[in-house]
């Protein structure tokens, strides 16, 4: 059985580190292996360790942003955590409801901040 130990990173995104069993299936032309059918997870563990992601927009901005939906910051997480109370219809239900901060993700439009 694969047992698999997932990261979650101050960007907000995960990785997960795999102990590979036998019946692991290993593809010979690139080394790469996948975890077999009855894998396991162990709880997500906080990792000081930078983001694994080639595309990760938090380490493009070296950890520090200004937020492009809210032009707040600078953030040190992969998340706007700026108050910016207002009210938001969702789409799907048309309700509506007061949210109290921004929730904006670290995306390539957001603005790298080194202080």
């Amino acid at each position: 059985m694969c047992h698999g130990h997932p990261h979650h990173h101050s960007c907000g995104h995960q990785s997960v580190k795999w102990h590979y069993c036998p019946r692991a299936l290993i593809d010979l032309d690139t080394g790469y292996e996948t975890s077999c059918d009855k894998a396991t997870f162990a709880s997500s563990q906080p990792s000081k360790m930078a983001c694994p992601l080639q595309n990760c927009e938090f380490k493009t901005h070296g950890g520090q942003w200004i937020c492009c939906a809210c032009q707040q910051g600078p953030n040190e997480r992969g998340w706007c955590a700026f108050d910016r109370p207002r009210w938001e219809q969702n789409h799907l239900t048309g309700d509506w409801a007061r949210v109290e901060s921004c929730d904006h993700g670290c995306c390539k439009n957001c603005i790298g901040s080194r202080e």
